[in-house]
């Protein structure tokens, strides 16, 4: 058998061991390929949406490659730990540091090798499914045709080879400064008596407290000054929930005999307090991991669910137009009716509504305030046409101050009362908010209702700049129409009608922007999670020796295999779902939050996710709990 043979050998032998890692590194380079699929396609290379989308991929391979980089650095880690007794034996069996060393590098690179070539050939597979994903996405003409471009393949067998040889010289200088007793130590250490702090205990639960306070109250306005601290407040708040309170809960079931000494829980929640304890750091990365990528994907994925009621909440009416000035009001039917021709010509129904408005200010807060100035005759008109409750009245000394549906009434602070003032005119009313039903534009920062009477007193005396029309127009079924009506209103001369605004626009945009985002960053809040798997899955693997002899002592002392079985089933499942459980608590947090921003509601597309991940989650357990138990058994 020659050295390659051997080192051949070895990693056979210790598939098992090295599958979990090799599947992890297997999507990870097929993702990679994908990505680069797409970023190098001849198609794509004309397209004006080139440079977004490009930028947008390349963010994507970098956030890929340097955590695939991470991962693949504490898993060879791992199984260095796993099997130092075996290199330990063949020390003292003859072999050199330098055979040792060339050991490594060859097995290292026979499982980087692999895992390019399998990374590929998954890849090639699912390349021409998301190409045909992608041009949906970006609503081409036809599908992007199936092309592997050298360049992609290239880059990812470059990159990927680079980082496995990289990672084999980490393993190398690893174990240089190891002696043979260290090596056949291996994984051993002697069992401390557990200590914990009460104070850290409760700091911890408190600083995720605050952290769920946060995010819970979080508003449109505030969640971007809230973020860095809520990260700040939940990374240790979860370090000390594991290092400390884990410790400190199970103490407490300890001190519960009538809990503790029932059936096997007195080794159960004995060994888990060690194995919590050894484990502590690893059980916060693993869950601040998923908790990243539940949020991320949480978060996109219930944003891009709610881009039709989002456009609804910021923009009220379907599509609107507006024009200022006498010159352009006389214009403006003949600028809208290009539109509604477009809408004629695309089989769409149509309502539409024209009325007249007015300009004011107001000053609040030393801040002044432009609006448009409707009459009540006119506001009401608007509800009818909006399906909205019509009958309101409004007295000659009233306002009312139309706000966004997002901002909403009382959560705005208004004077109670104000002086409404334009060129010629002024009045002191009393003022009150009320959800906006009109389009924003950009001369004025919001719409004011008053009584026909006082309008009259506006409108009279108005100059010619202050003097607009406004068209109101609903669409059947405008988000199936979104393209339809955002190129009939491209038809319309923006220098006449200088506010055209509709619901087409910002659903599309909307859509278009989270599209791309939730394409790029989906792939990777999986890839994150997969490898929070793997990681439990190596930490299990690597204390399986020590695992073993212990149910060994337990099986002379008199119990039974499928006991033992339940109590190794208990032990992971602790390990693997306590972490799954406390990520999925930070993520409800942060969709709470993002709940408090959009009028949609987020709930089921949160559940949905969640649950796939559980059942993926729960599927990785079984298959891991089946090689545990197995391997107990084995050796019974």
């Amino acid at each position: 058998m020659t050295f390659k043979q051997f080192a051949f050998n070895n990693v056979r032998r210790n598939a098992r061991q090295y599958m979990s890692y090799f599947l992890s590194c297997t999507f990870s380079v097929a993702v990679f390929f994908i990505y680069a699929v797409i970023l190098f396609h001849p198609e794509i290379e004309g397209n004006e949406f080139r440079e977004s989308v490009q930028r947008g991929i390349m963010a994507a391979e970098i956030i890929i490659f340097s955590f695939s980089f991470l991962f693949v650095m504490y898993s060879t880690g791992a199984f260095i730990k796993s099997r130092k007794k075996e290199y330990g034996l063949l020390m003292t069996l003859g072999i050199s540091k330098g055979q040792l060393n060339r050991l490594l590098i060859i097995e290292n690179t026979i499982i980087g090798l692999v895992s390019i070539l399998a990374g590929l050939l998954v890849g090639a597979l699912f390349a021409n499914v998301f190409l045909m994903g992608f041009s949906e996405l970006l609503d081409m003409q036809g599908t992007l045709e199936f092309h592997l471009a050298p360049k992609a393949i290239i880059i990812t067998v470059l990159a990927y080879f680079l980082m496995f040889e990289f990672n084999s010289l980490v393993v190398v200088w690893t174990l240089k400064t190891n002696a043979v007793i260290e090596l056949f130590r291996g994984a051993k250490a002697p069992k401390r008596a557990l200590k914990f702090s009460w104070i850290l205990s409760i700091l911890g639960l408190l600083l995720i407290g605050a952290a769920y306070y946060l995010a819970a109250t979080a508003t449109l306005v505030t969640i971007a000054f809230r973020m860095l601290p809520i990260v700040a407040l939940i990374v240790p708040g979860t370090y000390f929930l594991f290092t400390q309170f884990s410790i400190a809960f199970l103490t407490i079931l300890k001190r519960k005999k009538s809990f503790y000494f029932k059936q096997t829980n007195l080794l159960t929640i004995s060994d888990l307090m060690y194995k919590m304890k050894d484990h502590a750091r690893l059980l916060f990365f693993v869950t601040i991991l998923s908790a990243v990528a539940f949020t991320a994907s949480g978060v996109l994925y219930g944003a891009f669910k709610s881009a039709e009621v989002e456009a609804t909440s910021y923009i009220p009416q379907n599509v609107s137009f507006l024009a200022k000035g006498e010159e352009n009001i006389a214009k403006m039917p003949d600028e809208v009716q290009k539109a509604t021709d477009r809408f004629e010509e695309e089989n769409l129904e149509y309502d539409q509504l024209t009325i007249d408005t007015t300009q004011g200010l107001f000053v609040q807060d030393a801040e002044e305030i432009w609006v448009q100035i409707l009459k009540a005759s006119d506001y009401k008109k608007l509800l009818a046409f909006n399906g909205k409750d019509s009958n309101v009245s409004i007295a000659d000394d009233e306002a009312y101050v139309m706000l966004p549906h997002f901002i909403g009434p009382g959560t705005f602070s208004l004077s109670e009362e104000t002086e409404l003032t334009s060129e010629n005119n002024s009045e002191t009313l009393k003022l009150n908010t009320v959800d906006s039903i009109v389009n924003t534009n950009r001369h004025t920062r919001s719409q004011i209702v008053v009584s026909d009477e006082v309008y009259e007193n506006y409108a009279s005396v108005a100059e010619e700049n202050e003097m607009y029309r406004y068209t109101a127009v609903n669409v059947d079924n405008w988000a199936s129409n979104a393209k339809a009506i955002e190129e009939a209103t491209s038809y319309v001369d923006g220098s006449i009608v200088t506010g055209i605004d509709s619901q087409a626009d910002f659903y599309l945009m909307m859509r278009e922007s989270l599209s791309y985002t939730l394409f790029f960053g989906l792939f990777i809040s999986v890839l994150f999670f997969l490898a929070a798997g793997s990681i439990l899955y190596f930490k299990l693997y690597q204390d399986l020796d020590k695992d073993v002899a212990q149910y060994k002592a337990l099986y002379r002392i008199g119990l039974t295999v499928s006991e033992m079985k339940k109590i190794a089933t208990k032990q992971v499942a602790y390990l693997f779902f306590i972490p799954f459980f406390v990520a999925v608590v930070h993520a409800s947090f942060a969709f709470l939050a993002l709940q408090n921003m959009l009028s949609a509601s987020v709930l089921l597309p949160s559940v949905l996710l969640i649950g796939a991940y559980f059942v993926i989650y729960t599927i990785y357990f079984v298959f891991i709990r089946g090689l545990y138990t197995a391997k107990i058994k084995q050796v019974m």
